[in-house]
C-alpha cells in the first residue's frame, strides 16, 4: 500500500511538471516562481527533485530575481529529505549566479558549501566543477594566484578521472588566467594542451576558444597578421557549431586585428557584422564595445556625425548593463570628435566624464581587491581549520587502533604496547608542536595586515588612486609572501631579508619623512642556502617604527645587521628612537611580541637548538644617545 501511495505521488508529480513545462511561456514570472515552489515544497523522492531541479534551471532567465531564492528553498528541500547530491548542486549553481552577478563573496562562500558536501560524498565529478568555479570566482577579481591554485586542483581531478573534457576546459582557463598575469609563453601552452585534447574529441567550441584566445596573445604582442590567422579560424570553427554569442566574439576579434592594421573599411565590415550576432544574443555589453570602435573608425575617417551616433548608442547600451570601461571610452571619444571641432568646452566636458567613470573603475578594483583579500584570509582560515580537524581524526583514528591492539594482545606483549603508546605520544606531541606553530605564525598575518589596511582605506578616501594604487600593490606583494611563508617550517635567509625589506618600505609609505632604513649584511654569506624560522624578525621591526620612532621630532633610522655565526644567524636591529623607560618596558608587552615568546620556546623544544633574545635600552649605558638595540640569534635550521 505504502509503495502504491509513493507510486502515486511520482505519477502526480510528472504530471504537473509537464503542465508547467507546457505552459511556462504564459506564465508571468511571479506566477511561474509560486508554481515551482509548491512543487519543491511537495517533493520527497530523490528523482522527482532532479526533474524539478532541470526545469528551474531551464527557466532561469524567465524566473530573474526569483531564480537564486528558487535555489536556496530547493537545496533546503534537497537537505531534509537526504539528497546529498540536489543540495550540493544547488549550491554551486548558486555561486555561478552569483558570480555573473559579480557578488564574488557569495558565490565564493555557495561554491565553498557544495565543495564540502562533494568531499564528504566523495563526488570527484563535483569536486572538478567547485574547484574549477573557485578560481572563477578569483580570476574575475584578478586575484590570480589563487585562480590558478583552484584551477590546478580540478586540472588534478580531472586527469585523475580520465576527464579529457574537464581537462581541456582546466587548461583552457589556466591559460586565460595566465594571460592577466602577462605571462604568455605559459598561457600558449596551455592553450595548445587544450587544443590538442579538444581535437582529439573533435569539439570544435572549445579549439574555436582557444584559436581565440592565441589570437589575443599575438594582438598583444603586435604581430597583427598571426592574430588574424588565429581569429579567422576560429570564426570557421565557431560557424559550425552555430553559436550566435561566439560569433559575435570572433567578428569583433577579427575586426580589432584589422583596425589595428589601419584597415579602416575592413575593421567596420566585421565590427558591423559582430554586432548583429551581438543583437541576436542581446548581448549589451558587447554592442557596446562594438559601437565604441565603429565611433574609432568613423572618427579616423573624419565621419563625424557617424561617429556621434555610435556613441550614443554606446552610451545607452553601457547604461544598462553598468559597463564603465565603455563608458569612459564612449565619453572619451566624445572628446576626440569635439578636440578636431575646436569645440573645447564640450571637448573638456566629455573627458572630464570619461576621467570619472575612469576613477570609478580604480575605485572598484580597488573594492574588489579589498574584498578578494578578505576571501584570502577566509580561506586560509578555512584551510588551517581543516587541518586541524584532520589531524585531531588521525589521532583519534590512532588511538582507536591502539586501544583494539591493546585489548587484543595486552596478556602477551603488554610491554611492547606501553613502548608503542609512549612513541606515538611523542609523535603527537611533535604534530601539536608544528600545529602550534603554523597557528602562532599564521596570527601574525592579520596583526599587521589589518594596520595596513587603514591606510589604504585613508589614501583611497583622500581621492589618491595613484598613490593608493601603488600602496596597494606593494601591500599585495608583502600580503602574497606573508601568506606562504606563514605555512612553512622554516624560509631561506634571503627570502627573509626580501620580505623584510618589502614590509619597511611600506611602512616608509605609510609614514613618509618619519624614517629611513638599512639592512647590512655580509655578501659572503649563503643566503640562499641557510634556512631559519621565517617572520621572526618583523614584530621588533614594527615596535621600532610604531613605538621607537613614535612622537619624536626628528628624522628615525633603522639598522638591521645581519651576521652569520655557523649554528646560528645573529639579527642587531637598532634604532634611534626615543628608546624605553622603566615604565614603558615593564607595561607594554604587545600581541606580537607574545606570539615571539611563544614561537621562540617552540623552536627550541622541537630543534633542540638554543635561541637567544637580548633588548638593550642604549640611554642606559650612555645618556646621550637615545634608542633601543635588539640582538636575536636564530638558530639555523637541518633542512
Amino acid at each position: 500500500m505504502k509503495h502504491e501511495l509513493h507510486l502515486l505521488k511520482y505519477v502526480l508529480f510528472l504530471f504537473l511538471l509537464f503542465e508547467l513545462e507546457t505552459k511556462a511561456d504564459n506564465l508571468s514570472e511571479k506566477r511561474l516562481a509560486d508554481s515551482l515552489r509548491a512543487i519543491v515544497n511537495a517533493q520527497t523522492i530523490p528523482d522527482s527533485l532532479e526533474s524539478t531541479f532541470e526545469q528551474i534551471r531551464k527557466q532561469r532567465k524567465k524566473l530573474g530575481e526569483d531564480y537564486i531564492p528558487l535555489l536556496k528553498q530547493y537545496a533546503e528541500r534537497a537537505q531534509s529529505t537526504g539528497y546529498a547530491k540536489g543540495e550540493m548542486k544547488a549550491y554551486d549553481f548558486i555561486g555561478l549566479q552569483y558570480r555573473y552577478n559579480e557578488n564574488y563573496k557569495e558565490a565564493y562562500e555557495y561554491h565553498n558549501k557544495s565543495l564540502a558536501i562533494a568531499i564528504q560524498e566523495k563526488d570527484s565529478t563535483q569536486m572538478f566543477y567547485n574547484y574549477n568555479n573557485l578560481g572563477q570566482v578569483f580570476r574575475k577579481q584578478d586575484v590570480t594566484d589563487l585562480a590558478i591554485d583552484y584551477f590546478h586542483k580540478a586540472l588534478a581531478i580531472s586527469d585523475a578521472i580520465g576527464n579529457l573534457k574537464s581537462s581541456s576546459y582546466s587548461m583552457n582557463a589556466l591559460g586565460t588566467t595566465l594571460i592577466l598575469q602577462k605571462d604568455y609563453e605559459r598561457a600558449l601552452s596551455y592553450f595548445q594542451q587544450s587544443s590538442d585534447i579538444a581535437r582529439q574529441r573533435n569539439d570544435m567550441r572549445t579549439l574555436a576558444y582557444n584559436y581565440g584566445s592565441i589570437g589575443e596573445i599575438f594582438l598583444i604582442k603586435e604581430q597583427n597578421d598571426s592574430a588574424m590567422h588565429y581569429f579567422q579560424t576560429s570564426r570557421d570553427l565557431l560557424a559550425e557549431t552555430g553559436s550566435d554569442e561566439g560569433m559575435g566574439v570572433a567578428e569583433h576579434l577579427i575586426g580589432r586585428a584589422y583596425l589595428a592594421n589601419g584597415e579602416y573599411d575592413k575593421a567596420k565590415e566585421r565590427f558591423e557584422q559582430a554586432l548583429i550576432f551581438h543583437q541576436k544574443s542581446d548581448d549589451l555589453r558587447y554592442q557596446s564595445y562594438c559601437n565604441c570602435y565603429l565611433s574609432e573608425i568613423a572618427i579616423a575617417q573624419k565621419d563625424y556625425p557617424t561617429a556621434l551616433h555610435h556613441l550614443d548608442l554606446a552610451i545607452s547600451q553601457a547604461q544598462k548593463v553598468s559597463s564603465l570601461k565603455n563608458l569612459m571610452t564612449a565619453y572619451s571619444n566624445y572628446a576626440e570628435i569635439h578636440k578636431k571641432q575646436n569645440r573645447w568646452e564640450e571637448a573638456y566636458a566629455a573627458m572630464h566624464k570619461s576621467h570619472t567613470y575612469k576613477d570609478s573603475i580604480i575605485n572598484e578594483a580597488n573594492n574588489k581587491t579589498i574584498q578578494a583579500l578578505e576571501i584570502r584570509f577566509e580561506t586560509q582560515k578555512k584551510e588551517q581549520h581543516i587541518e586541524l580537524l584532520t589531524t585531531e581524526n588521525e589521532l583519534k583514528n590512532q588511538r582507536l587502533r591502539a586501544g583494539i591492539v591493546l585489548l587484543a594482545v595486552l596478556l602477551l606483549i603488554i610491554v611492547m604496547i606501553l613502548y608503542i603508546l609512549q612513541i606515538r605520544r611523542k609523535q603527537a606531541l611533535l604534530v601539536q608542536n608544528d600545529l602550534q606553530q603554523k597557528v602562532l605564525r599564521s596570527q601574525m598575518n592579520p596583526h599587521f595586515i589589518f594596520n595596513v589596511l587603514g591606510s589604504i582605506q585613508n589614501y583611497i578616501m583622500g581621492n589618491d588612486t595613484k598613490k593608493a594604487a601603488s600602496y596597494l600593490a606593494q601591500f599585495a606583494s608583502l600580503t602574497r609572501s606573508t601568506l606562504e611563508y606563514s605555512a612553512s617550517e622554516s624560509i631561506a635567509l634571503r627570502d627573509e631579508i626580501k620580505m623584510l625589506s618589502n614590509y619597511m618600505e611600506l611602512e616608509k609609505m605609510r609614514k613618509p619623512g618619519k624614517f629611513d632604513f638599512e639592512i647590512i649584511t655580509d655578501d659572503k654569506q649563503e643566503a640562499d642556502f641557510i634556512q631559519i624560522p621565517p617572520m621572526v624578525i618583523q614584530p621588533f621591526i614594527e615596535n621600532a617604527i610604531k613605538h621607537g620612532f613614535n612622537n619624536i621630532d626628528y628624522q628615525g633610522k633603522l639598522t638591521v645587521k645581519i651576521t652569520d655565526k655557523n649554528q646560528w644567524i645573529e639579527f642587531i636591529i637598532e634604532d634611534n628612537g626615543k628608546g624605553m623607560t622603566t615604565n614603558s618596558a615593564l607595561g607594554h608587552r604587545s600581541m606580537a611580541m607574545q606570539i615571539f615568546e611563544k614561537r621562540r620556546k617552540l623552536i627550541q623544544q622541537k630543534h633542540k637548538k638554543e635561541f637567544t633574545f637580548e633588548l638593550i635600552n642604549l640611554q642606559d649605558s650612555n645618556p646621550s644617545v637615545t634608542g633601543v638595540r635588539i640582538v636575536i640569534n636564530i638558530p639555523v635550521l637541518d633542512v
